[in-house]
């Protein structure tokens, strides 16, 4: 191969990866910007909780080390919480085979029956904890509900949402897959349009 056919093989190789990686990251932006997730300026670790579930078993974040999480801070009297609730069923059901958790905390400060009885009339099967003290609220700034955190699988805040969403969405569904450090399937049909090859 001569010099002038080496440098044009270099010149399309780095445009075909870009085209696959780069068209990935502008795939993944889109969705975050779609979804209304706000990015945080500097990546730091998710602040620790130690709370209960709904059966009193401790449970904390350590608990979920190495899956990436949708953390939803959430309470019964959010009529908003309550629309966004069958959606996040329907994302934990698509999420779970792939590892990657849903835990919905309750800042309800009493009347642990009545959030039973949300979960039971959602049909909710990802863990529902409760958090009375208001601890987990405060170490994350909740300020409004509902309210969600991204945390990757390193336990990083990758970035929140504040206010109800559609979390079944495509676009939800690839931001989610995204945190796996994998390309979701929205993203696959971006760089395969392209000629991206992805296995």
């Amino acid at each position: 191969m001569t010099g002038k056919k080496r440098l044009v093989f270099v010149f399309a190789s780095v445009a075909a990866l870009w085209l696959i990686f780069g068209g990935a990251a502008f795939a993944h932006d889109a969705d975050f910007e779609k979804m209304g997730i706000v990015k945080p300026r500097t990546v730091k670790s998710a602040p620790e909780f130690d709370l209960k579930d709904l059966e009193g078993n401790p449970v904390s974040l350590k608990d979920f080390k190495g899956k990436p999480i949708l953390l939803n801070f959430w309470a019964t009297w959010c009529e908003a919480c309550k629309e966004e609730l069958p959606s996040m069923q329907r994302l934990y059901e698509h999420l779970k085979p792939m590892g990657i958790e849903i835990v919905a905390i309750s800042i309800d400060r009493s009347n642990k029956d009545r959030i039973k009885q949300y979960v039971k009339e959602y049909g909710l099967t990802f863990p529902i904890l409760w958090d009375p003290k208001q601890t987990a609220r405060r170490g994350y700034f909740i300020m409004g509900l509902p309210t969600s955190y991204l945390v990757d699988s390193e336990g990083k805040l990758q970035g929140f949402v504040s206010g109800a969403r559609a979390w079944d969405s495509p676009a939800s569904k690839d931001v989610m897959e995204s945190l796996a450090g994998g390309m979701g399937q929205e993203t696959q049909k971006f760089a395969g349009a392209r000629g991206g090859r992805i296995k």
